[in-house]
């Protein structure tokens, strides 16, 4: 029986890790900050992104006047850092240690393969955390503020609790980080 369940663990692994890492492979480092190490297609619009993820809420809208495009990812790594500490204000667990990975996929349907490597299932959504990975997997077609401080706020909690809290928690507090930050941006701009 033992050996069985093993087999069939490799096999699950030896099915499903080529398609993951084609996937997940084909994402090039774009920027490191101290939070987050941030993956994408080394074709996508910074500008675009900075933009959907409300860059100026965040404070830096300075920052991009004269970068060029390699200074631009930097700006990425910047905003990743400065939305994950406006989430661990929110939630008011600080968490200095942490270092994950945000993967940012071109959309729903390749963040659903990516999901379905992973678990074997489709997945309607688009974002997810894997705590195994300690990744955020995020649609760029789809992504805005709110989403990407959910998952972050995911991050969060599950670092800080020895054991993660249950997915109907994590979920409530979740909601409420995507909830003041859309409130806090939308009265932020004039």
């Amino acid at each position: 029986m033992k050996k069985s369940l093993i087999l069939s663990i490799v096999m699950l692994g030896v099915l499903f890790t080529p398609k993951v890492l084609a996937q997940e492979g084909s994402l090039s480092l774009l920027a490191t900050g101290k939070y987050f190490s941030v993956y994408g297609s080394r074709k996508l619009d910074v500008v675009s992104l900075l933009s959907k993820i409300n860059f100026s809420y965040l404070g830096n809208v300075d920052s991009f006047f004269g970068k060029q495009k390699n200074d631009s990812y930097s700006l990425i790594a910047q905003a990743m850092d400065d939305l994950y500490l406006e989430v661990s204000d929110i939630l008011d667990i600080h968490v200095y240690s942490f270092h994950g990975k945000i993967s940012i996929l071109p959309d729903q349907s390749s963040l659903s393969s990516v999901f379905s490597s992973y678990f074997g299932s489709s997945f309607p959504e688009r974002s997810f955390y894997l705590h195994s990975k300690n990744t955020i997997y995020i649609s760029y077609q789809d992504l805005t503020l709110g989403m990407l401080g959910h998952e972050m706020a995911h991050a969060v909690i599950s670092h800080y609790f020895a054991v993660p809290p249950p997915a109907k928690v994590q979920e409530v507090l979740c909601g409420y980080v995507e909830y003041t930050l859309l409130k806090k941006a939308k009265n932020r701009i004039p």
